[in-house]
């Protein structure tokens, strides 16, 4: 027969616990520890407590935001699981000095810190700027759609949910004519039963009801009516590559050198168009904020999305004085490098563009890909531009054998090319394509992904952020900006050094 070590749970054992020597310099814990003890200004929460003189001692801001900071970085987002932490993890028992708050101590502060969070991140990014993590010269700018702690079943016009509402009180009457026959039977647990769902009926008609009379209907950007949700009416139906989720939008711009989010907020609305300008305003006052000033962007490098293309939105561009590089929704049809996404149609051969010609500087010229010469002819004048015109000559072009792929036609008597130096009532749709679809703006735009999406990787994947646990846009948006903070502390912590501040 085996033998096994002898045990017994009739004991106990004494474990002598030093909390100091449990944040481990080098740590998160450590490194947020640090953080909210020399960098993070709590005055503006501090503010709120009045228990001065009366009244029972309350948690101190610091120790329950250094709860929340490592449980967010561990991928503990509810209250209650952090509460659990608190008791059973010993790493959070030392951060927190055994302090074990209750989860509605927690939930309470998370929910409350409405503008205190924008506060912690800038003190957060001025570290990162300290700490030589910020580049400067380059960023990148994305949203993630995550969902939101509302139920897409829920939303629709309002003539969508008046109708739920009545199919509903249809139900009941259905569940009531059954019961009525069912009461002169002795089928107690069936009554009992169908008088449960007829009350969860009732309070989903009643919460309808109340939501359809409080409320107004949400407008589209371009006209109609968008639809409401009667849990989280600030969330919004978003298309995303896993099927459309009920949720928000938070959108991060990130500097390309250490992937550091430089702004941070969550939108309750998929439709990126409108949020560029509010989150490049956002990321100067950022700026502003830890001295780099106001005009701190401006003649710097700012890449988005599809989503972000819009007239409106490049003439802010460049008022801004702004380098950006935003591709329109035709980019990819007309990228040589995707031409096998239409490898199932059939395509007409497509002529030499001016990325084909190579550019002599120094003699002003051109030289086409036959080796051929474009002489500079003058400047000239084309629909709302100016700029200076080259052309090759006619014994080039007759007798050139790539001349079926460089002209349009056979009466073409010899090619010509056109480059730009001045726009008048200018077109920023129409510049954003010439830019982005040259070779430069091509390799430009391909760092986006490289910049950006890693941190929405990191918080959603590491983080565990793949649904919101509050409502309305305010408090949804302290939570994402709170992953944000987290994800910026970890930054400092790989690549940053506290004796240098």
């Amino acid at each position: 027969m085996a033998k096994y070590k002898k045990y017994s749970y009739d004991q106990g054992v004494m474990i002598p616990v030093d909390f100091t020597k449990q944040i481990v310099p080098g740590s998160l814990e450590y490194t947020i520890h640090w953080l909210v003890e020399n960098k993070i200004d709590l005055t503006s929460i501090e503010a709120k407590y009045k228990n001065d003189k009366t009244g029972a001692p309350a948690y101190d801001p610091a120790i329950l935001l250094k709860i929340v900071l490592l449980a967010y970085s561990r991928g503990i987002i509810t209250s209650r699981k952090i509460m659990e932490a608190c008791r059973e993890n010993i790493v959070f028992m030392a951060l927190s000095a055994d302090s074990m708050p209750d989860f509605t101590t927690i939930a309470a502060f998370v929910r409350d810190m409405k503008d205190e969070v924008k506060k912690i991140f800038t003190n957060v990014l001025l570290v990162c700027d300290e700490m030589e993590l910020l580049g400067g010269t380059e960023f990148a700018l994305d949203g993630c759609k995550i969902s939101s702690n509302a139920a897409k079943e829920n939303s629709g016009t309002f003539a969508d949910l008046a109708l739920k509402k009545e199919k509903i009180e249809k139900t009941i009457d259905f569940i009531l004519k059954q019961q009525i026959e069912k009461d002169a039977t002795d089928l107690k647990e069936e009554n009992n039963t169908g008088h449960q769902r007829i009350e969860r009926l009732r309070k989903k008609a009643d919460k309808i009801e109340k939501f359809l009379e409080e409320n107004t209907h949400k407008q589209k950007s371009r006209g109609g009516e968008s639809q409401s949700n009667i849990t989280d009416n600030e969330s919004a139906k978003m298309k995303t590559s896993h099927g459309v989720i009920q949720g928000y939008n938070g959108m991060a711009l990130v500097d390309a050198k250490k992937q550091v989010v430089v702004s941070a907020e969550a939108f309750g609305s998929g439709h990126e168009q409108e949020l560029l300008v509010p989150m490049i305003e956002e990321a100067k006052k950022n700026a502003e904020e830890i001295g780099l000033g106001h005009d701190y962007y401006k003649g710097k490098r700012i890449i988005a999305d599809t989503g972000s293309f819009k007239e409106e939105n490049l003439e802010y561009l460049s008022s801004e004085d702004i380098d950006a590089y935003i591709p329109d929704q035709q980019y990819r049809r007309r990228d040589p490098r995707f031409s096998s996404m239409r490898r199932h149609k059939v395509l007409k051969d497509q002529l030499f563009t001016k990325d084909d010609f190579i550019y002599d500087r120094y003699r002003d010229r051109f030289i086409c890909p036959a080796g051929k010469i474009l002489k500079y002819s003058g400047n000239q004048k084309l629909a709302n531009t100016e700029g200076r015109r080259y052309i090759s000559s006619r014994s080039n072009c007759n007798e050139c054998s790539l001349r079926d792929k460089c002209v349009r036609s056979d009466t073409t008597r010899y090619r010509t090319l056109y480059v730009v130096e001045k726009y008048f009532n200018r077109n920023y749709s129409d510049e954003m394509r010439l830019k982005i679809d040259s070779v430069e703006g091509r390799e430009i735009y391909s760092r986006r992904m490289g910049i950006v999406e890693p941190v929405f990787g990191n918080i959603r994947c590491c983080k565990n952020l793949n649904r919101f646990t509050l409502r309305t846009k305010i408090k949804v948006n302290i939570q994402w900006v709170l992953y944000t903070i987290v994800h910026n502390i970890e930054k400092i912590n790989r690549y940053g050094t506290m004796e240098t501040v």
